[in-house]
């Protein structure tokens, strides 16, 4: 029986994009302090206690990896920001481990615990993270204050630790311009960024009249100008569209 009182928002058993080069399974958490206003999983967003309905679902999952330890190569973390769970998770790990200890562990977040990082970080392989703007427009996006300081913070930590990351941004043009993406290539840089990920923003409502329009969607991709000035920047540029 698990001793993780780990709270589930949701879970994928088979996928090939959310850890590099690894077959994984995702495991999607409840709670978020942010308020992302392009967020795929807003329903996620509520931080709640823990109810029996938790406890079923972690043990259904852990069955299922029980039977996939030839089939997967690993076990992601997601969100929510999943990180505000860390105590959990790492009691999930050890459960994991007991009947998988070679799957890897992947974890994406925000930075917005660097406290829950540290606590975190021995325990992880591989940290997606996600950068959302230059530092002093993290409030237009995340309607939190001092989130911006919280991701810087958690970066550097991840990277004075030497974790292998995946740093990217979700270029949303309702609230990111190019120069925008540009400042935030040379800040991370500067920190010791290596490899920079811009992915394609996509309409959480595809219904919604006010979505951007393709080509306002497609502009950071499409403009070898950008692309040119970017690679002057970082040591490694991936356009993810």
């Amino acid at each position: 029986m698990s001793n993780s009182n780990i709270i589930i928002g949701g879970f994928v058993p088979f996928t090939t994009i959310d850890y590099p080069n690894k077959i994984s399974a995702v495991i999607f958490l409840q709670g978020c302090p942010w308020r992302c206003i392009y967020c795929s999983n807003p329903h996620l967003f509520e931080f709640r206690r823990p109810t029996e309905n938790d406890k079923t679902n972690w043990e259904y999952i852990l069955n299922v990896l029980r039977k996939r330890t030839k089939t997967l190569d690993a076990v992601v973390f997601s969100g929510g920001e999943a990180s505000a769970q860390a105590d959990e998770i790492i009691k999930a790990i050890e459960d994991i481990h007991k009947f998988a200890p070679h799957f890897k562990i992947g974890l994406h977040t925000n930075g917005c615990f660097p406290e829950n990082l540290k606590k975190l970080s021995t325990h992880i392989d591989w940290i997606g993270f996600d950068i959302k703007a230059p530092c002093k427009k993290y409030y237009d996006i995340t309607k939190v204050k001092g989130s911006g300081e919280q991701a810087l913070e958690s970066l550097q930590y991840l990277l004075s630790q030497n974790k292998e990351l995946e740093v990217r941004t979700t270029a949303d043009p309702t609230v990111l311009t190019k120069e925008d993406i540009i400042d935030i290539a040379k800040t991370i840089t500067q920190m010791g960024v290596k490899k920079y990920t811009i992915q394609r923003y996509r309409p959480v409502d595809k219904e919604n009249p006010n979505n951007p329009s393709a080509h306002e969607i497609t502009q950071f991709f499409t403009d070898k100008e950008f692309e040119k000035t970017l690679r002057g920047i970082v040591c490694e540029l991936e356009l993810r569209f």
